[in-house]
């Protein structure tokens, strides 16, 4: 095939994907809006097709923030169409690239729901049908870019920094800013979770002078994170400033989950200063938002940290029963067994023990870092 019938194959391919992308928006829209259960019965040979699964990745990426148990499941129905397609139909690369893009909104809704080593693993498999596509070093630096952020979470500060060394250069030279800067966010929430609070703030200033005008989603996280190291750098003037410029950010452009999350700092930071009747309406509502999207981790988190607040407010009942609420909901949501101990523990404690606000920080403590140290051990306080 020479290059100008190459050009013309590629310009038929992009307006038979587009015309199939037309197609399946209003069929989407419709199983989605009237919550028919698509798995009940044989994909439609009408769906078998690029634009269909391009379709749904896209709408598995928009909804990730408000409702990630709903982007997994549209990303695994993109997945489960696009191994249906019949052979042939699509060149190799096109349908390499139709897996992978799957695969890596799988990989991404499982690292929102804290579910790190499917994340991993979705992940792995993205890799293998971009390399089975030939794609460009963009998209795999985009997987491991994903990647990173999961081990960041896991804790795994310096294998996720050095992928971010491998990345910076490519995504420098295909000139993708945007990616540059997120590169420079990580980075400095890397440096954070080693304890190196002033570094990581240097780097979010740093980022925020670069970031574009018209990315808001990633300036609102840098004001978040700077927000989150002003804290721990007992700056908490500047903490609240940075975390209300990322509120409001949030807020326009209607990013519920991050929007929650900001929330989230904003009470811990009423918490260390000693507000807590403002703290605990806004730590209810961002518990009451994470149970409602399936989260039981978070929920659980700020959970405690609502009983945190109502110790000092003296509502000792109110605390003793959120303990055994949360505790529960660990246990229907199969989370970690230590955790499990951990807070059947404080549930016992809580009644004789002289200090139930020290009790449930020290449990509070040990379940974050639980999070990213999966086999740590729960040792009770000292007598």
């Amino acid at each position: 095939m020479d290059a100008r019938e190459g050009r013309e194959s590629f310009l038929r391919t992009v307006a038979q994907v587009t015309a199939e992308r037309a197609a399946a928006r209003p069929v989407i829209n419709s199983f989605r809006t009237s919550g028919a259960d698509v798995w009940c019965s044989e994909i439609p040979p009408s769906w078998r097709n690029a634009g269909f699964v391009q379709e749904l990745t896209a709408a598995a990426s928009a909804v990730l923030e408000s409702d990630p148990r709903d982007s997994l499941a549209l990303a695994q129905l993109a997945l489960a169409i696009a191994t249906s397609i019949p052979a042939r139909r699509y060149t190799p690369t096109v349908q390499g690239q139709l897996e992978g893009t799957a695969w890596k909104e799988i990989g991404t809704a499982h690292r929102y729901l804290s579910e790190y080593d499917a994340a991993l693993r979705a992940y792995d498999a993205a890799h293998r049908s971009f390399a089975a596509a030939h794609a460009l070093a963009h998209d795999d630096a985009i997987v491991d870019f994903a990647r990173a952020i999961v081990l960041t979470d896991l804790g795994r500060h310096d294998e996720a920094l050095e992928l971010l060394r491998n990345v910076e250069p490519v995504f420098r030279g295909f000139e993708d800013q945007r990616r540059l800067v997120k590169v420079a966010m990580l980075t400095g929430i890397a440096q954070y979770g080693r304890g190196q609070f002033k570094d990581a703030k240097t780097t979010f200033e740093k980022a925020l002078e670069e970031v574009s005008l018209d990315d808001l989603h990633t300036r609102a996280m840098l004001y978040e994170n700077l927000g989150v190291a002003c804290m721990e750098l007992g700056e908490n003037n500047d903490a609240v400033l940075m975390l209300h410029n990322a509120r409001q950010l949030l807020m326009d452009l209607g990013l519920t989950a991050e929007l929650n999350r900001c929330d989230w700092n904003i009470a811990r930071v009423l918490l260390l200063t000693g507000e807590f009747a403002k703290a605990t309406p806004m730590l209810k509502g961002v518990r009451n938002f994470f149970l409602d999207k399936g989260m039981a981790e978070e929920a659980g988190l700020a959970g405690l940290d609502v009983a945190d607040a109502s110790i000092a407010l003296g509502a000792f009942d109110e605390a003793r029963e959120l303990v055994f609420h949360v505790l529960n909901e660990f246990s229907t949501a199969r989370l970690n067994d230590r955790a499990l101990t951990a807070l059947a523990y404080l549930r016992d404690v809580l009644p004789t023990t002289p200090k139930p606000a020290h009790a449930v920080r020290h449990v509070r403590h040990y379940l974050d870092r639980l999070r990213s140290e999966p086999t740590l051990l729960f040792l009770p306080l000292a007598d």
